[in-house]
Parts: structure tokens; sequence; C-alpha cells
């Protein structure tokens, strides 16, 4: 568990140097590269491995380290001790095939009758695979498209939730239509859910102004300011600090693969850019199990979801390719795909003090709609489904030892719904 202590800068592609105005941008969350990286160092420090100018010996040190297995990170919400029964729970990035639309505009007569208006929240809907309608002419034939069944003149919500709780996310797992009817004003006694129920918008983004130091006269120089932004870790609240959540990174790493390692100790220690530092602590918190009912689910409609928790480097882009090449009994095929636009992300070589090359990768929030051959057995399927759960996708072996393409299932009937209305 990884709480940072100060706002946490994740450098994206833009420049930063030493020219004044200059400002260090953040990313919205850490790709899983850099809590390898990390870990690998803190490892390295730990094992007492030197890493010198010379490329050949980073190599062979940096063998030793990269088949260190990591699963994250995933954002985990720790227990406030001010509120009773504040159970500690894992976030993950929305779904792609989650769309939550504004209220319903009142009319004047509910702006001046308040009581009776109804609640004006924003809804839920989910984007399905569409069977395409006759005389349908796209330029992306490969695949099936994922969209409304019917059409919303409603707008999308402008406050979408970033990060969902699990409680929800695992609902949305299992039974979408049962998560949407708990979001539906209009329902026959529901148990509604507002948004900011669903989980938190992202993290918020700290904004620091620095100056430059002149070391002799240890005043500030003139016109040499910079500004930084840091992802903060604590969610507050100004009207009730009492009710302020701790956020915290979860990583999983796994040594198993490894000789000659020591695993390193719990402390305080850099992450991120300008050597912000975190607290890193063990815990006995594991990753959610698979759940039966979505098992049996899938084994019964013999297609599911893949939904990812952390970005996936895939060779063809947006297409995986591993996952259906290793054999595990079951070949399941690509239906369709409901995902947002490439995260790109690049990094520093090590060994041989160069930037890595930029890569282009599937978000977290992807859903892959799966469909299994007819002569698949049940059993096959269930192993399947249980042998990826909470594991890596990615197609090289490396990015997926990095955490890259961390994946779950979710229900899917396996069905191209029709549009409803008319198509023109």
């Amino acid at each position: 568990m990884i709480e940072p202590r100060d706002p946490l800068i994740v450098r994206d592609g833009r420049p930063f140097n030493n020219t004044p105005g200059a400002r260090a941008y953040t990313q919205s969350f850490p790709p899983p590269s850099v809590l390898a990286g990390v870990i690998r160092s803190q490892t390295a420090y730990a094992s007492k491995l030197q890493f010198t100018r010379n490329s050949d010996d980073n190599r062979q040190q940096g063998n030793k380290l990269q088949p260190i297995q990591i699963y994250g990170p995933l954002l985990f919400k720790l227990p406030n001790p001010n509120k009773e029964k504040d159970e500690p729970e894992f976030l993950c990035h929305a779904p792609a095939d989650a769309l939550l639309f504004e209220p319903e505009a009142k009319t004047k007569a509910q702006e001046s009758d308040n009581q009776q208006s109804p609640p004006t929240r924003p809804w839920l809907c989910r984007l399905v695979p569409i069977q395409v309608p006759e005389r349908f002419v796209c330029d992306f034939n490969e695949l099936g498209l994922v969209g409304l069944v019917k059409a919303d003149p409603r707008k999308p919500a402008k406050d979408q939730p970033q990060f969902w709780y699990w409680e929800h996310f695992l609902h949305w797992l299992q039974d979408p239509e049962g998560l949407i009817n708990k979001t539906n004003p209009q329902a026959s006694n529901p148990k509604t859910i507002a948004v900011g129920d669903l989980g938190i918008k992202g993290l918020p983004i700290d904004q620091r102004t620095h100056v430059q130091i002149d070391s002799e006269s240890q005043s500030a120089e003139d016109g040499r300011l910079f500004q930084t932004r840091g992802l903060s870790f604590t969610q507050t609240n100004e009207q009730q600090l009492a009710e302020a959540r701790r956020l915290a990174l979860y990583v999983h790493a796994d040594y198993r693969d490894t000789t000659g390692l020591t695993i390193p100790q719990p402390s305080i220690a850099p992450l991120g850019g300008e050597r912000r530092l975190a607290h890193w602590a063990k815990t006995d918190q594991s990753l959610p199990a698979c759940d039966q009912v979505i098992v049996d689910a899938i084994v019964k409609a013999n297609a599911c979801r893949v939904i990812l928790l952390t970005p996936a480097m895939f060779s063809e882009g947006y297409r995986p390719t591993w996952l259906f090449q290793d054999p595990q009994g079951v070949q399941p095929t690509l239906a369709a795909i409901a995902i947002k636009r490439a995260q790109v992300i690049s990094g520093w070589d090590l060994a041989i003090h160069k930037p890595k090359p930029t890569r282009r990768l599937a978000p977290a929030g992807t859903v892959l709609f799966l469909k299994f051959a007819e002569k698949e057995n049940s059993a096959a399927i269930e192993a399947w489904v249980r042998n990826y759960w909470m594991q890596c996708i990615s197609d090289e072996e490396q990015d997926r030892r990095d955490g890259f393409g961390l994946a779950v299932f979710g229900t899917w009937d396996g069905e191209f719904a029709e549009i409803k209305g008319e198509t023109k």
C-alpha cells in the first residue's frame, strides 16, 4: 500500500526545462510502468545492486529485476477513523460501456413546485454491441459497433466519476441492468444511487508555484518562476474536514520468479517526479476474487466482457492477440470493443540511458466483448475465466510483468441488440 505524502507528479510528454514560466504537468493517474520502475528500484537498493554507465552491466542487473511481476496500480480508499463502519475499498476506472446522461430539464411548473418535482440526477445508461441496420455503410467493418440501443436527446453528464467503488463496479460486472435501475429516479420505489456514490471524479490536482534560488546569495532570482502540478491523494470536504477520504495506491508485487533479491521493507521512499515522498507499507489486503455468479453467467451465455483495470499494450493497437493465442482449452473470439482515446506513454531506459520509444495503449476501462465457440464445454470456460481473472493480458511477456493489461470479467448475453426507433 503506497500512500503519497506529497502531491504525486507523473509527468506527461510535454517538455519541462529551466525556461522561466515552465510548467510540469501530470497524468491523471500513474501508469503501471511507474510503479514497476519504483518497486524494482527499491528492490535493487535493498539487494545492493549497482548501476553504472556501462550498459552491459546495467542490462545484467536489470535482467535480475525484470521478472518481478506487478499487478496494479489500483486506487484504494483507506478507512476514515472518524467515521463508523467506513470500510476500505478498491476503486476502478469507469468502464467504457457505461455512460451517464444529464437529467431531463425541469418544466416551468416543476420549477415553481420544487416539492413535487422528481429528483434531478444523471441517469446511467449502457452501451452494448448493436446489430448493424440494412444499407448501413461504415469504414470500420472489422468488429461490431457499440452504442445506445435507443437514441437519447440528453447530453452526457459533465461530472462523470472517473473511478468507481468496487461495490458498484462489481454490480456492473454481474448485472448492469440492475445497477441502471438503481440510478433511475422514475423507477418504482428505487434504492437510488447518486452519482457521487458511484465513485469519485478523479484525483484533485495540486498546483504549486516555485522560484529558483541563487546558490550564492540564497535569494530568489528575478523572473525564474515555474509551476508543478501533482495528484493529491486526499479527497477533502470544505464544510466537514472529518469527512476527508485518504486514498492510496495498491500494488501487488510477485517475486516468485526471481532469485537473490531482497524484498524492500516498509519505509518512506520517493515516487514520481521531483522525488516526492510516499509511505510504503505491507498490507494483508488481496485483490478481489472472482465471483461465482459471474462465472455461472458467462458459462450460461457462452460469452463475456473483459474490462481492463490498467492500460494494456497490444501489438495491433486496440486488438489483443496473446489472449486468443494462449492455449487454455477454449477459443474465444473478439466480437466488439468499447474503447476511448489511446493513452500515450514513454519512459527512460536505465541500461542505455536513453528515452524509451513512445507507445499507444488501450486505456483502463476498455471493454472487450468476447464470444466462445459453441463446442466449448462449461468446465473449460470456467477454468479459463478463473485463470485470467486479475491477470495481465498484454501481448508481450515483459509488458505483462510490468502490470499492463490487468483484467476482470463481466457478464454479456452474447447477442447483438437491435436499434430501437427509426433509422435513416
